[in-house]
Parts: structure tokens; C-alpha cells; sequence
């Protein structure tokens, strides 16, 4: 039986219709991922770990370092690695700011190290001679030249640390050195591009019984030279070796050459204001002690020793007899 004209071009567009459908069928959806432009990831999570990992290093010598140096108990740990842009870290800079720009030879950027305002003048009252308190009103301030002197000392010795922290993996040849201290946040903001990505690392250090934080600024274009030594898995491969002693050796030498102030005291007395005000030149003021009693030597302010005052030669000497805390047991003979 033969087709009409009407029933042949039915025909023929049901087929073309049923062709379209099955090529709709087979397009495959394209795969999008969200990529910010803005913030374009250029550290890796290998990378990440491994510059946590060293700063978890340069946090356990720097604390046995400023133990000794502030005569304080210091603890510091690591408390995030991030990767950011310029402009978030430089936003969250108080003001007026403690930043030490330090040079990384011979690498082509620098490095920014932002003391919080807590802890840069706790570091700089204890090594002035304070107890190393601050109040709410007294972080507000900006630090004085003499001050920023002070903290600049600081952050050359962290900045001599992280060398040596630097060493241990394998990462030789550099030299790092504080070339200033800012202490206006519109100077730092400047110093970048807002968008450059840097590695934001932040470090909690409790000193004494207050606390603060240090955050050390790390543009990609300075860490991208040695990134492929920051790596967990070489880190470990090397920590496996169990003939390298170079990590205890640095800090047992650090502490053998710490200097401890030690002071002696002969006696105490107690006055009032008035006899204070009357003081003067020939006046002599009676202590708590017996001719024939024991002189006390202080180590970092506190009481160790029970000690004899002489003479060597034309100095006044100190000879140790028995520690404070003994019972009657004397380390000399009389």
C-alpha cells in the first residue's frame, strides 16, 4: 500500500524529532569548579604542613631562648597557617602597629613579623627592667625610638632563630636580618599589592602570666624558591635519621651561654615614709640579721643559696654554704 504525501512527511518528522532527542541525551554536562580568582590557591596542603611543621620547630627554640632572656616562664606554640591576601592580613594590623620588615637573603621579597601591641611592650618592659605587665590603657600607645630599639633586638634574635630553624631542612645558605620597625599601619598596607597571596602564620605566646600572639607574613614570591624543601615528607625522611644531633646540640649551647643576673642580699629592715624622706648620707639603718648570719644569694630574683659575705682580694666575694630550701645539711665545711 503505497504512502501519502501528508503520511510520508509525518513520517519523516517523528524521525527527526526522535534524532534530536537522543543527541540531547547524549550531551555530557561540562564539570565547573568555583575558582576565585581573587585568592588562587598557590600553596598546597603539603606545603602548609610543611611550614607548620618548621615554625613548631623555631617555637620550641625560641622559648627555651627567651626563658632564659626575659627570666620568665615562656611558652609559644603554633596556632594556624593560612593562606591569605595581603590585604586581609594588613586589615587586621592595630593601630599604631609593631611590624619588623626583615630581610630574607637571598631570596627576592621580605618577610613581616606583627608583634601584637601586648606582647611587643611585655617584651620591651621586662628587658627595660619591668615585671612585664600592661594594661588595656597602656597597649594603645605607640612604642617609643628607645622602645622600638628594644623590640627591633628582639626581633633580630628570632629572626637568627629561624636560621637555624631553617637549617634543619636542609635550607642553608640564608641570611635574615630585622630592616626596620614599623609602627604605622599605612606604611605596611603599602608594602604589598592587595591581592598578592601570602602564608599568614600565627604563634600564642603566653609570657608570665599574660599572653599575646605573633604573626609572621610570608609573600608567595619569597617562600616559592624554597617550597619544595618545605615539605612534610622530606621533613620526616630526615627526622628518621637517628645521627643528627644538631637540633640538641644548638640548644644546650644557647643555654650554656644565657647570662643569669644572681644578687646578694645581706638583710631587710622596714621604714616609714618619714624615716625614708629623712634619709641621708652617714645615716645607718639596722637590719634583721645577726653579725653571725647567713647572707642570701638570688638566682632570677628568687632565693637558692645561704652564703658567707668576704673578701677576695679587693672585691667583696659571696661563699656559698648551704641551699635555702636544706635543713641544716651545709655544702662546705666550716
Amino acid at each position: 500500500m503505497a504512502l501519502t504525501q501528508k503520511e510520508i512527511e509525518e513520517l519523516i518528522s517523528s524521525m527527526i524529532a526522535k534524532s534530536t532527542d537522543d543527541d540531547r541525551a547524549k550531551v555530557v554536562k561540562p564539570r565547573l569548579r568555583v575558582y576565585d580568582f581573587k585568592r588562587p590557591d598557590k600553596f598546597s596542603k603539603d606545603h602548609l604542613r610543611g611550614v607548620q611543621l618548621l615554625f613548631d620547630n623555631f617555637c620550641r627554640l625560641v622559648t627555651s631562648y627567651f626563658s632564659g632572656l626575659f627570666r620568665l616562664a615562656i611558652h609559644s606554640n603554633v596556632v594556624s597557617v593560612d593562606q591569605v591576601t595581603y590585604e586581609e592580613f594588613s586589615a587586621d594590623l592595630s593601630s599604631p602597629c609593631s611590624v619588623a620588615v626583615v630581610d630574607w637573603e637571598p631570596l627576592p621579597s621580605n618577610m613581616l613579623v606583627n608583634f601584637s601591641p601586648q606582647i611587643a611592650l611585655q617584651m620591651v618592659d621586662r628587658l627595660c627592667g619591668g615585671p612585664g605587665n600592661t594594661t588595656t590603657t597602656v597597649v594603645s600607645r605607640a612604642l617609643t625610638e628607645i622602645e622600638t630599639a628594644v623590640l627591633r633586638r628582639v626581633a633580630e634574635t628570632m629572626a637568627d632563630i629561624l636560621t637555624t630553624a631553617l637549617k634543619e631542612f636542609n635550607i642553608a645558605g640564608h641570611k635574615l636580618s630585622v630592616s626596620s620597625i614599623e609602627v604605622n599601619p599605612l606604611f605596611v598596607q603599602q608594602a604589598m599589592a592587595p591581592n598578592d597571596i601570602v602564608m599568614s602564620v600565627t604563634i600564642d605566646v603566653k609570657f608570665g602570666t599574660q599572653s599575646g600572639s605573633i604573626e609572621f607574613c610570608l609573600p608567595y614570591e619569597l617562600l616559592e624558591p624554597v617550597l619544595p624543601a618545605l615539605s612534610a615528607h622530606r621533613w620526616f625522611s630526615k627526622k628518621d635519621d637517628p645521627g643528627d644531633g644538631r637540633s640538641s646540640a644548638h640548644v644546650a649551647s644557647a643555654i650554656h651561654t644565657v647570662e643569669i643576673p644572681i644578687s646578694c642580699r645581706l638583710g631587710e629592715s622596714t621604714l616609714t615614709m618619714k624615716d625614708v624622706m629623712s634619709l641621708k648620707p652617714g645615716d645607718v639603718i639596722e637590719l634583721n640579721v645577726r653579725t653571725t648570719d647567713y647572707a642570701t644569694l638570688h638566682l632570677l630574683g628568687k632565693p637558692k643559696f645561704n652564703v658567707q659575705v668576704g673578701r677576695t682580694g679587693s672585691r667583696l666575694a659571696a661563699r656559698i654554704v648551704s641551699r635555702t630550701e636544706d635543713t641544716g645539711e651545709e655544702l662546705i665545711q666550716q
